[in-house]
């Protein structure tokens, strides 16, 4: 009983993975943000990747082969500030849009370098729900949040 579980499990695992999800990449060295933004807006129903720190996030988006559609990114890390990475990011995926947060005021000066319709900015604290709201708005999706909990 329990292997048909697993094969029924499996089967609609396959047939949800089908369908085109909207891909994040998800950027921040404090892991506890990371994990929580990363189950949260899963079980919204976008495909999340994270990366701890800017050079991981460049690796990934070099080697992920589908779509990459929004970077939600920390602005201070080590090494690299968000909007940085965001730069070196849109030389390889120039229809990326971007998600910046900090919790420093100081960050969102950065964001007159982009388009206004390309990037979205937060100052930390923020809810999962903002989140959602800004992501669906670059995307040019409804901004009413879409909620799909399993």
């Amino acid at each position: 009983m329990g292997h048909m579980t697993a094969v029924a499990e499996l089967k609609s695992t396959r047939t949800n993975m089908s369908a085109r999800k909207n891909t994040l990449l998800l950027v921040d060295d404090e892991s506890a943000i990371t994990l929580l933004f990363e189950f949260e807006l899963s079980r919204i129903g976008y495909y999340v990747l994270t990366a701890s720190n800017a050079q991981e996030a460049k690796r990934i988006a070099k080697e992920f082969q589908s779509p990459i559609d929004v970077l939600i990114t920390d602005w201070r890390m080590p090494g690299m500030t968000g909007d940085q990475l965001a730069c070196d990011l849109l030389v390889q995926r120039p229809t990326l849009k971007v998600v910046l947060m900090s919790g420093y005021p100081e960050a969102a000066t950065v964001c007159q370098a982009f388009h206004k319709d390309q990037l979205a900015f937060f100052h930390k604290p923020f809810s999962v729900d903002e989140l959602n709201g800004a992501i669906r708005r670059l995307l040019g999706l409804s901004s009413k949040p879409d909620r799909q909990v399993a």
